[in-house]
């Protein structure tokens, strides 16, 4: 197997219901706003899907917006988006890709431990081969245009959109799933169902190793 080689996708939950709700069949998808107005690490991201963002109820410093020469200073919210990127609802897991060096796999090793910290132990897996018929199986579910894909890392402002994230965000490794429209202040979330479940295609605290071929020395555990 050749190095950086995409091995699969991995979700991490607090809450083991929340797991279990989603081998079930429940795909539960969140608008970017939820993320604006978090205040938890690693879940909040004031940029989230756009270029600038500002708040009054968030606590941000005033802004003045100048419009055909006049200050409006008393604006509630102001959301700037590059290009012509949308607001769309998200549903985000970890990208899990064969380490190329020691010193990847160490940073491997401490993006996950850093992902546990701040969204949970328990995790859902979807191996390499079955995330072309889970992308199937969502299209046929969902009655919204979705679009997927790996997040991008960058520091250039003018570049963020809703796959593509400041440089601080790049431990989650964010691979994306992305659902129609929503406006700027959207807070309800966008949810649908499989009766038969998601567990032929999602593995729940599956063993994921890279170990030696005697097993006797284990290099990376996901468990662990």
């Amino acid at each position: 197997m050749e190095s950086n080689t995409f091995l699969g996708l991995v979700k991490f939950f607090r809450n083991e219901n929340f797991l279990d709700s989603l081998l079930s069949g429940c795909f539960h998808c969140t608008p970017p706003e939820i993320y604006r107005m978090d205040n938890q690490e690693g879940i909040s991201d004031r940029f989230e899907s756009c270029g600038f963002s500002y708040r009054k109820d968030r606590g941000d410093e005033p802004v003045i917006l100048n419009i055909g020469g006049m200050n409006i200073e008393d604006s509630l919210g102001i959301t700037i988006h590059n290009r012509k990127e949308k607001d769309a609802w998200m549903h985000c897991w970890f990208t899990l890709r064969l380490p190329d060096s020691p010193a990847a796999l160490e940073k491997l090793k401490a993006d996950i431990k850093k992902m546990k910290e701040q969204f949970g132990q328990y995790y859902a897996f979807i191996p390499a081969p079955n995330l072309k018929p889970f992308v199937e199986k969502l299209q046929i579910l969902s009655d919204k245009a979705m679009i997927w894909g790996e997040v991008e890392y960058c520091g250039d402002k003018s570049k963020w959109g809703n796959l593509v994230k400041g440089l601080d965000y790049s431990y989650q490794r964010e691979y994306r799933f992305l659902f129609g429209e929503c406006s700027t202040s959207e807070k309800a979330y966008y949810i649908f169902e499989d009766a038969n479940g998601f567990s032929d295609l999602i593995f729940k605290n599956t063993e994921v190793k890279l170990q030696s071929k005697d097993s006797n020395e284990v290099w990376f555990d996901l468990s662990a």
